[in-house]
């Protein structure tokens, strides 16, 4: 429980509520599961909601302005701070973007916030009433779940289209590379040329319709991109002498990746596919593996590369 105003909520229940409205929207927008890691409270990640009571002109009778975001957290939770006087201040009214605002909180040591643990898509202010009993005020909260997921879904298009294509393979220049897996700034950021030939190489084999190359290969890249993350975090040692997939997988739940049961056995799921393309699989079926592994090394990319480059 935590006190809203006067009132005593049921923080589980209206979590639940707030998490069942993001899901809700996603599966309305149609986010398949392996595009969810560019989600920042799918899967098993959780986060901390924070809404605070703002001083605002532009509100009608009892209703009020509250500022929300969120931050990643190792558990759900949320908190309701009042900051209504705090901030009825000429300067803050000034202020209109919701990054503005918390900002000149976070100045003024109105409230600890560390900035960049602020999830900017996270960031609205919803108008709530006051002293509202608390389906009310579940029902009007969980708009913060639905809007967050939209933000994100937006702001991940926006990005994504904004990158260009892999000019080398025209036929591949379709809006599923562009959107989904952005190869070229994947590339770029790895800055390997050994890594971008390997890969060019299973671009090439999957242009041609080779699928038993493409995912031996691709398994291979995989390896590769675990192996430079590893190397940024000069753990690649971890792998020793002639590694194996079980080497890469064990190297990866130790620190400072600590690998989930969860994140291991997909990873290890990846290598075992790649495994089972052989001359018994129908053309659909390869390509589908290939598919997986592509999608795959997009989201090992995501979620441990690129946070290694941090380290390196």
């Amino acid at each position: 429980m935590f006190k809203f105003d006067d009132q005593e909520i049921d923080e589980a229940n209206l979590i639940t509520n707030i998490k069942n409205a993001y899901n809700d929207q996603l599966n309305y927008m149609g986010v398949t599961d392996g595009d969810l890691t560019r989600f920042s409270w799918s899967q098993n990640k959780h986060i901390n909601i924070t809404f605070i009571k703002i001083h605002s002109e532009f509100t009608i009778g009892k209703a009020r302005s509250y500022l929300f975001f969120a931050e990643e957290s190792a558990i759900d939770n949320i908190k309701y701070v009042d900051l209504y006087k705090k901030t009825d201040s000429f300067d803050f009214e000034n202020f209109y973007q919701e990054s503005e605002k918390l900002a000149y909180i976070s100045k003024h040591n109105l409230l600890k916030i560390t900035p960049q643990k602020v999830i900017k898509n996270s960031l609205q202010i919803i108008s709530l009433t006051e002293n509202s009993n608390e389906s009310k005020l579940i029902q009007d909260i969980k708009r913060f779940g639905k809007d967050f997921a939209k933000h994100e879904y937006n702001s991940t298009k926006t990005s994504l289209e904004s990158r260009g294509t892999i000019e080398k393979f025209p036929t591949l220049n379709k809006q599923i590379f562009v959107d989904k897996y952005h190869f070229d700034d994947m590339l770029r950021k790895i800055n390997d040329n050994q890594f971008t030939d390997e890969f060019n190489q299973c671009l090439f084999a999957y242009e041609n319709q080779k699928w038993f190359i493409c995912a031996a290969g691709f398994g291979s890249c995989l390896e590769h991109l675990m192996l430079l993350t590893l190397q940024n975090y000069g753990k690649e040692k971890q792998l020793g002498y002639n590694p194996t997939a079980s080497n890469y997988l064990k190297a990866f739940t130790k620190e400072p990746i600590n690998l989930e049961s969860r994140q291991l056995t997909y990873i290890d799921t990846l290598f075992r596919i790649r495994n089972s393309v052989d001359h018994h699989n129908s053309g659909y079926t390869q390509k589908m593996i290939c598919d997986q592994l592509m999608e795959g090394i997009t989201n090992v990319f995501n979620e441990y590369y690129v946070t290694s480059l941090s380290a390196k």
